[in-house]
């Protein structure tokens, strides 16, 4: 459905992204993480068709190229972006019938209405719509005719945690119809619970591109277990007498190790027993995407700059 071919976006002397390559096949989630300023958002206008990318490389949507090609494109594009820009004064109905004529899908904006919970705005104003609701309504109308490709700029800004599950729901059935997504997003858990395969971005470059499970299991770090040692003395030496790593100290009094899973665990769990002390003493944590996506872009979990590691396990 979409094919960019080392796509370089420049803005005068300015090189936003450079060089990045990566496809996204028919029913799948394609996530794009990075800093503020790492690209993402200029490589979605790009394959929506928005912007010149400027530079070199290429960009495909079903065949089209979405800049030279707009016409054929915009039909088969559905597009939320990060500050969707509607006429203050219109109203949420005169806007569905707009998009319904567009892409010649009558009536097609009441379902979507109700899902995404507008259905009773429909005589209402722009003006009069929350910052939630519009993105909401961006949303919904991206929605509206036979989409192929939806691209979805940080899909759940100003949203509450209701109506940001519900909205994982709808992207979810999108991409169980075929339909291709492709998300910027700053939410890991987002990205996580929704995204196929997720590019991190980095000063304009694709530095690792997998599933999220993979590149958690790759770059997360080590799972860890860890303690109060004023809770019980003894413990600690217990846990030294295990021959585990020690890991450098934190901003409280809590020791830690690292710890595999279920050996340590296992491990861990006969010193606790044979100390007379319950499971919960210890605290029990593995590696999320958000740790991964940290050492990616150079920041470990406590704070402190990590090495950078390309992955392209994934493909591109």
């Amino acid at each position: 459905m979409v094919q960019v071919e080392g796509l370089t976006i420049t803005y005068g002397s300015l090189v936003a992204v450079r060089d990045v390559s990566f496809h996204v096949g028919p029913g799948e989630v394609l996530g794009l993480v990075g800093p503020n300023g790492a690209g993402k958002t200029s490589i979605a206008e790009s394959v929506g068709g928005l912007r010149d990318p400027v530079g070199s490389g290429s960009i495909s949507v079903c065949g089209f190229d979405p800049r030279r090609e707009r016409k054929a494109v915009s039909r088969l594009i559905g597009m939320q972006l990060q500050e969707s820009q509607f006429p203050s004064r219109a109203r949420v109905g005169e806007l569905c019938d707009l998009y319904e004529a567009i892409y010649a899908a009558p009536g097609a904006a009441a379902r979507l209405l109700e899902t995404f919970g507008l259905a009773g705005r429909r005589r209402s104003l722009i003006s009069e719509l929350s910052g939630g609701m519009r993105q909401r309504l961006a949303l919904a109308l991206a929605q509206v005719g036979d989409v192929r490709l939806v691209v979805l700029d940080e899909l759940t800004t100003g949203l509450d945690p209701e109506q940001r599950r519900g909205t994982w729901h709808a992207v979810l059935a999108l991409a169980e119809r075929g339909v291709a997504v492709l998300l910027t997003s700053h939410s890991m858990d987002e990205v996580a619970a929704l995204c196929t395969r997720v590019g991190v971005l980095l000063d304009g470059e694709l530095v690792a591109l997998d599933s999220p499970a993979r590149l958690t299991a790759t770059h997360g770090g080590p799972s860890t277990i860890s303690f109060d040692p004023d809770a019980d003395p003894g413990i600690e030496q217990r846990l030294e007498a295990l021959g585990l790593t020690r890991l450098p100290g934190g901003t409280d009094r809590r020791v830690e190790y690292e710890a595999r899973r279920p050996t340590d665990y296992d491990r861990v769990l006969r010193q606790l027993v044979e100390a007379g002390l319950p499971p919960s003493a210890v605290t029990r944590r593995t590696p999320s995407f958000e740790d991964a996506y940290l050492r990616l872009v150079g920041v470990g979990s406590d704070g402190a700059g990590t090495d950078r590691t390309v992955s392209d396990k994934g493909g591109v």
